[in-house]
């Protein structure tokens, strides 16, 4: 009964998984019965004040700032955020950093490929379709945003979760991870969530997401001290 409670709080988007387990409860399931004793709460909420308020309100509930992460994108990864003392945050660089190198590159190939073009004719058109196509590769890849994909990869999440996670984040939407071993504290993390208009997840293991792939790692306060 408790486990259809939990998932009606969530308002349908209920989704518990295990890492290396390979299971996973879609929308409207029932939550397994099994008394897991490390959790995490993932919610996929807008960025600005209500993110503020959960984040205060989810550190007052009792979780330790080791155990809330929150991956939000920014241009200046060294913007500081109004979060409280000590919680951890990874921003993403919102802009297309590698942009002048991989752009250098592809004009070398290109600019190769000609060169071979007109002073072997005979391997040159073979060698200059060969140039374009890794200057297209990298051009393309020079316009691509990471998103948090990385991180999410990084943590094991299942690719169907990762998509939809990641996709949200691309939109603007911001991720916040809060750990507990306490199940009774997983009802009032999830309403706080719930009530700053999140989609809510529930993991069966403590996830701690790390910085990868140009993401940068900081606590909130540090920029004060420094």
């Amino acid at each position: 009964m408790e486990a259809r409670d939990d998932a009606m709080l969530l308002g349908g988007k209920a989704a518990f998984w295990t890492l290396g387990g390979g299971r996973h409860l879609a929308e409207g399931r029932e939550a397994p019965e099994r008394d897991a004793r490390e959790y995490t709460v993932v919610g996929v909420i807008d960025d600005g004040a209500n993110l503020n308020r959960a984040v205060k309100e989810i550190r007052d509930l009792g979780v330790g700032p080791d155990d809330i992460t929150v991956i939000l994108k920014r241009e200046d990864p060294s913007e500081p955020e109004p979060f409280p003392e000590g919680t951890r945050y990874i921003v993403v660089p919102d802009d297309h950093r590698g942009l002048e190198l991989s752009a250098g590159f592809a004009a070398v190939f290109v600019v190769s490929g000609l060169l071979f073009a007109f002073t072997a004719p005979q391997i040159g058109a073979i060698l200059f379709v060969f140039f374009i196509a890794l200057a297209a590769i990298l051009a393309a890849g020079a316009f691509v945003r990471v998103g948090v994909d990385p991180i999410l990869i990084d943590l094991g999440v299942p690719p169907e979760d990762a998509d939809l996670w990641n996709s949200a984040f691309e939109r603007g939407r911001v991720l916040l991870f809060a750990g507990t071993r306490e199940r009774g504290a997983l009802r009032g993390i999830r309403q706080t969530l719930l009530r700053e208009g999140a989609d809510c997840y529930v993991v069966e293991r403590l996830l701690l997401p790390r910085p990868v792939s140009g993401a940068v790692l900081h606590r909130a306060g540090e920029e004060r001290r420094g």
